[in-house]
């Protein structure tokens, strides 16, 4: 894949009946100054690409992806704003990128990545039943962790032979039995289980790694305190146990 070739993937701002706003022009311009501005000495664009649909309706993404396999080309966007809430965009386009072995930036959110999105579309599903509050840190916190996590995950990538949201080598609960859990603890088992499978979908093999990633996205455990890889151990069976 080539390290210096971008496309880049507009979205303008729309109203909620899905017609374009009447400042829609102005974003776009924005958005393609700030491209202009990310690539600088970074590589060159190979094309850009504009999305004329809305909601799960995506055209202009489909083409941009498409160009991106052909090219070996990173995906590029401007800015991912209100897109960086949106669990569906997040996880459709995640799981597209990671399928194809594609790599995305977003101008406005460095530390997103291909390997993130899914991350993050789960996070947002799953902060309100989880009782998280995004503080100032917390966002520190989840930012320098997706850096970090992208970083290792590109050095070490995941075998392009496993599956869209394969976890991996077999947890290690697994082999544990399948003994019963509390309904609150299955509970909490269900409401954590997205984030948990997303975590090990982006590459994170060992429970260490599971729980120290649960850590620095700040959700809390079961009893407020911190995470430890016998934790992780703990939900998995319990979810296994569900099945």
């Amino acid at each position: 894949m080539s390290s210096d070739l971008f496309v880049s993937y507009l979205r303008p701002d729309h109203s909620a009946q899905g017609t374009p706003n009447a400042g829609s022009g102005d974003a776009l311009a924005a958005q393609r100054d700030a491209v202009v501005r990310h690539l600088g000495r970074r590589g060159q664009l190979a094309a850009e690409f504009v999305e004329t649909g809305s909601g799960a309706d995506r055209p202009g993404l489909s083409r941009a992806l498409d160009l991106c396999r052909r090219e070996g080309a990173t995906l590029l966007m401007a800015e991912l704003g209100s897109s960086g809430e949106d669990p569906g965009f997040l996880r459709d386009l995640g799981r597209a990128l990671r399928r194809h072995g594609l790599r995305f930036v977003a101008a406005d959110r460095p530390e997103a990545s291909e390997l993130t999105l899914g991350i993050m579309a789960a996070l947002v599903e799953a902060e309100d039943k989880l009782g998280v509050s995004r503080t100032p840190e917390t966002m520190v916190r989840r930012r320098e962790f997706y850096a970090r996590f992208t970083a290792e995950r590109r050095a070490k990538p995941v075998s392009p032979s496993a599956p869209v949201g394969s976890t991996g080598p077999r947890p290690l609960s697994e082999s544990l039995g399948r003994g019963g859990a509390l309904p609150s603890s299955r509970e909490r088992a269900e409401d954590v289980a997205p984030i948990l499978s997303e975590i090990r979908a982006a590459g994170a093999l060992t429970l260490e790694q599971v729980a120290n990633a649960l850590n620095a996205l700040g959700i809390p455990a079961a009893r407020g305190n911190r995470w430890y890889p016998m934790q992780v151990t703990r939900i998995e069976k319990r979810l296994a146990a569900a099945r």
